[in-house]
């Protein structure tokens, strides 16, 4: 075990510094070798600046392949790290894509939905407002915490000017408070 913690260091060591995208990848790929399943390990190594964007999506879906267990984790990791590195609307459908994903991965969790309302740009129109809405519309079909997209979903009606909708989630969201939901 004390051999496995001492290759997790120097997995992790690397995945913080290198600049190297041939040493991040002999390092991952010596990590799903080893059937390392340590999430954290992989969220250093995702949000390694040296990574293309093509290289973040590789990796997530080869972590998600190996470990389907860590799949809501990683998608939801990388939605964020695409919504960070997204300028001009330049990678939102990506992060769009991911947190669309994590939602599949964990049907009950509201967080990846609501990230999607957040992300959503209306001088960009990226992802599109259709989209945007069926994805959180559709969740809280079978999210645990009901109210809390509900709310999401009317700020976002409120952004974009629907100020009908706009209550209408409100009160929806204060009903499934009531019932704790």
């Amino acid at each position: 075990m004390a051999m496995q913690d001492n290759l997790i260091k120097e997995l992790k060591n690397i995945f913080l510094t290198s600049n190297s995208p041939d040493e991040l990848f002999d390092a991952f790929s010596l990590t799903i070798k080893a059937r390392i399943r340590d999430p954290e390990l992989y969220r250093t190594l995702l949000w390694n600046k040296a990574l293309s964007p093509d290289e973040i999506s590789m990796y997530a879906e080869k972590i998600c392949r190996e470990f389907p267990d860590l799949a809501f984790k990683i998608y939801s990791w990388v939605g964020e790290i695409f919504a960070s590195i997204s300028t001009y609307g330049t990678h939102h459908e990506k992060a769009y894509m991911y947190l669309l994903k994590a939602a599949e991965a964990n049907k009950e969790s509201c967080d990846p939905l609501i990230a999607i309302t957040k992300l959503y740009s209306k001088e960009l129109n990226v992802p599109s407002i259709s989209k945007v809405i069926e994805a959180a519309e559709k969740g809280i079909e079978t999210v645990e915490s009901k109210s809390k997209l509900c709310f999401a979903l009317s700020q976002l009606y409120r952004r974009i000017g629907n100020f009908t909708k706009e209550k209408d989630y409100q009160k929806l969201g204060e009903k499934y408070q009531k019932e704790g939901k």
